[in-house]
């Protein structure tokens, strides 16, 4: 689906992190909210969003079919609000010790049933532990998506590591907040460092709600066209995200 927008005409956008289930995490805290952010994403561009609720060790979470119910109950509130945006489960998973386990026995989802993880870590997780966790994660034979790269201080210190990231076969997600200048200037310059050196590969919204945090893509977009090229945006705004709805991977 194509639209037109200030890049010109441009497919629609996925959002690969987004919180807008109702009632599962810290995302949206109602049907009603969660009809809202959807109307956000849609003026913005976006025409698929994987949802991604929150998944740890810690905490009581949401089974895989309950956020398959949620999905479908939301989905089809969009729907009957005539809101065109197609929905698809997933899990922001906080690493700890036995998530491959959860992922093997579908307790965590991966991306929209695909071998790609959405993982995080602490702020403050040294780079040691962070590779390896990575690490055990393709081990186990999934392929890794670091969610919102630029929020860990390993990496704002030295942007080879991320380059180190990418050649274990990492992938590498920031927020278009952080592109647009959102989380503070450090962040800002982080994100577009590595936006340079085409080390990203997907951007998210990381949307919590419909007043702070809302899943707003389009000035990023334009940003990324604009600095970057738009064949390098298509990549990171919908082309890359395309393999989660590939029945038959191959890598």
């Amino acid at each position: 689906m194509f639209r037109k927008n200030n890049a010109g005409w441009l497919p629609g956008m996925i959002d690969v992190h987004c919180h807008l289930l109702p009632g599962v995490d810290d995302g949206a805290g109602s049907l009603e909210e969660s009809l809202a952010m959807l109307r956000i994403a849609w003026k913005e561009g976006i025409t698929d969003i994987i949802v991604t609720p929150h998944f740890s060790g810690e905490r009581q979470n949401a089974g895989s079919r309950t956020l398959l119910q949620s999905i479908r109950k939301v989905q089809a509130e969009a729907e009957g609000h005539r809101i065109p945006i197609r929905l698809y489960p997933g899990n922001e998973i906080y690493y700890f010790d036995g998530v491959e386990a959860c992922l093997k026995d579908g307790a965590a989802c991966t991306m929209n049933g695909s071998r790609y993880v959405l993982v995080e870590f602490a702020p403050f997780v040294s780079f040691h532990a962070l590779r390896n966790a990575l690490d055990r994660i393709r081990a186990n034979g999934y392929y890794p998506v670091l969610a919102h790269a630029e929020r860990y201080e390993c990496l704002l210190q030295d942007t080879n590591q991320v380059a180190y990231l990418k050649d274990m076969g990492v992938q590498i997600q920031v927020n278009s907040g952080s592109i647009t200048g959102k989380g503070g200037s450090a962040v800002k310059r982080f994100a577009h460092r590595a936006l340079h050196e085409q080390m990203v590969d997907y951007i998210g919204t990381d949307a919590h709600s419909c007043r702070s945090r809302v899943p707003k893509m389009a000035k990023c977009r334009d940003i990324v066209v604009q600095k970057y090229g738009r064949e390098y945006a298509l990549r990171l705004l919908r082309g890359n995200a395309e393999k989660f709805f590939m029945i038959d991977e191959s890598e």
